[in-house]
């Protein structure tokens, strides 16, 4: 592989990877601001239903406030939100040179991650950019034995024919050159072929070194990941229930608007829970795609 068509790969593999954490950020960011919206209008419900107790005497105006004032923080919530959706999708845009805007995703890149075969064994020396930098190591190499070449001396034959007009004859001539370089022998320019081949050899090794550290991180990650939304996902039904029979036992007067307001917050923390531990394995997902040179999907590169 030339070191062109090597740098060529590992820049479509970076831009793939890069491209896949924009999908996987604004889909995030898209579902931060629903939730946001969900929170805003079960606050609202629970404003309501204050209210309906304030005024039939069954709790004190104090409650309403201290849902109003719930309600308020989640508005704000919600404008925070819908402004990180506007960026995420800016930059979304951005790198993918539309001209137009992206308003909406046209399906989920968090679950293709999620859908896409278990990880086994990824191979750190086959990764893009360990390749290419053994490319670029290569052709530094033959740079500096090309320099070598070029001190050695060449050695120049001739043979030509001269006639003799004296003697009615022809003669048959014939001279060898040989340069001397005596005073240049190209040491500078194979002292810099040869640091310059360190140099790649250094790199080669360091890229070597974090493939195989990286392969190994992003496993345990993803790995760990699924675990987290598993666990995630369970602590989101619980709070789901919790809230439900929270709201029931304050509409009929068997609880305080503070413990409502609270099964609430825990439900909001456990949605943000299960969409963060998402986010999170699609990133280790996409950098082992990273590794393999492939899409967050499993296919090849081109």
């Amino acid at each position: 592989m030339t070191a062109s068509k090597a740098r060529d790969q590992d820049a479509r593999a970076a831009y793939a990877y890069d491209l896949a954490l924009a999908y996987a950020a604004a889909e995030a960011a898209d579902s931060r601001n629903a939730l946001a919206q969900d929170e805003v209008e079960e606050g609202e419900a629970d404003l309501g239903a204050a209210r309906a107790l304030v005024d039939a005497g069954k709790e004190a105006r104090l409650r309403a406030l201290q849902a109003e004032t719930s309600l308020n923080e989640a508005k704000a919530a919600l404008h925070l939100a819908n402004a990180n959706r506007i960026a995420a999708f800016a930059r979304l845009s951005a790198l993918t040179g539309s001209q137009t805007p992206f308003a909406s995703l046209a399906q989920s890149v968090l679950d293709l991650g999620a859908k896409t075969p278990a990880v086994g064994p990824v191979d750190p020396l086959a990764s893009p950019y360990y390749l290419a930098a053994q490319a670029e190591r290569e052709a530094a190499n033959r740079r500096l034995k090309a320099e070598q070449r070029r001190a050695v001396p060449d050695v120049t034959a001739s043979i030509g024919v001269r006639r003799l007009e004296y003697d009615n004859a022809t003669a048959l001539l014939g001279s060898l050159s040989l340069p001397l370089p005596i005073f240049d022998r190209n040491r500078g320019n194979i002292a810099a072929s040869r640091a310059e081949a360190d140099a790649a050899q250094a790199r080669l090794a360091m890229a070597q070194n974090d493939a195989r550290a990286e392969a190994q991180a992003s496993a345990a990650q993803f790995h760990a990941a699924m675990a987290r939304v598993t666990a995630a996902l369970g602590a989101q039904a619980t709070a789901d229930e919790t809230y439900r029979l929270a709201r029931i036992a304050y509409e009929a007067g068997k609880s305080s608007i503070i413990e409502l307001l609270a099964a609430r917050h825990g439900l909001a923390i456990t949605r943000g829970g299960v969409l963060d531990a998402r986010l999170a394995a699609f990133e280790a997902r996409a950098r082992l795609a990273r590794l393999t040179g492939s899409t967050i999907s499993g296919d090849p590169i081109q």
